[in-house]
């Protein structure tokens, strides 16, 4: 399984997911944990006024292909609802170091609510 993974520091989980500048991608092995690659958010936002951006996630989803989940803070709407439609879910965690995220997801998952 692999999961995605909002930053803007390639360190720690960013809170706002459309605005993230990367994903970490980790594959999740039998509770084990192995980082595949940062990847562009081509969503990425961070200059636009929300009247002028159109809101959908589907280049997110297009990027995020491979994925089989999304480990996010928080959640909009829309993204809940685009990624709903792609049948990929969103998991809620409070963790915030990229590796903790992950292994967290890893060992527990059952234990990560849904968005």
């Amino acid at each position: 399984m692999r999961i995605a993974i909002p930053t803007n520091d390639r360190e720690s989980l960013f809170a706002r997911t459309g605005q993230a500048k990367e994903f970490a991608i980790y594959e999740i092995q039998n509770k084990s944990v192995l980082f595949i690659e940062f990847r562009e958010n081509p969503h990425k936002h961070e200059d636009e006024k929300e009247d002028e951006h159109e809101h959908n996630h589907r280049d997110m989803v297009h990027a995020l292909n491979d994925c089989d989940a999304l480990v996010v803070k928080m959640a909009g709407k829309h993204l809940k609802v685009d990624f709903k439609a792609a049948r990929k879910p969103l998991f809620k965690t409070q963790e915030t170091q990229l590796l903790c995220v992950a292994t967290t997801y890893a060992k527990r998952p059952e234990f990560h609510p849904e968005i």
